[in-house]
């Protein structure tokens, strides 16, 4: 493979598992079971993680396949998943497990400076935030999203030979993973990983944590 290719593949890979991941930490939906079911999220978060280098999970992944096959009660997995998110996320008192907003982790409350401060760099990337997410700014959800299309511009950018777009994008990606996601993303992985009653939840933390552990 040239190094051109090599760049294309680590990039598409890198924009493939932060969407998976962004689904992952979207509240539970009948679209991320059946994936789930058919075995489409976890071939593709395999082959992400083997283009990325990131060895160390198929134990955790395998054992996730087996508890849903293709002949799984869907509901039912649902139904689990939305139990478990709900618990960790919104009903557990007095304080939430796991908070999905940047903010609450930096200042403390909600829509306060890293709110604002990520839709500066989504402004700058030429997005509108009203218009393209439903979530607020520094949900987990949408960063992750964020750095997904920031990812498929670099890969535009290699495949048009235009080194002006890819080095833009790949430096947004660098502003995004310093100045916001890198901390925030390795602390409610933290905080998954502790608190998740579902197998699910414990592999996205795992995943998390090697991600943005890491250099990929």
């Amino acid at each position: 493979m040239t190094q051109s290719g090599e760049h294309l593949g680590r990039a598409a890979a890198r924009a493939a598992l932060y969407s998976l991941l962004a689904q992952a930490l979207n509240y539970p939906d009948g679209e991320l079971v059946k994936g789930l079911c058919r075995g489409d999220y976890l071939r593709e978060t395999f082959d992400t993680l083997d283009a990325l280098g990131i060895t160390g999970l198929s134990d955790c992944l395998e054992t996730l396949r087996k508890e849903y096959p293709p002949d799984a009660d869907e509901k039912s997995l649902l139904l689990e998943l939305e139990r478990d998110y709900t618990w960790m996320c919104f009903a557990s008192k007095p304080h939430r497990l796991v908070y999905l907003f940047e903010s609450v982790y930096n200042e403390g409350k909600l829509f306060d400076e890293s709110t604002f401060s990520i839709a500066r760099l989504y402004y700058e990337a030429g997005l509108k935030v009203e218009e393209d997410f439903r979530l607020p700014p520094d949900h987990i959800a949408v960063e992750l999203e964020f750095m997904s299309f920031l990812c498929f511009k670099e890969v535009e950018g290699i495949k048009a030979g235009d080194s002006r777009i890819t080095d833009y994008a790949v430096e947004l990606q660098r502003r995004t993973l310093d100045e916001h996601l890198r901390r925030f993303a390795l602390t409610v992985a933290a905080n998954l990983g502790k608190h998740s009653k579902t197998r699910f939840y414990q592999s996205v933390a795992k995943v998390m944590t090697a991600l943005f552990s890491g250099p990929a």
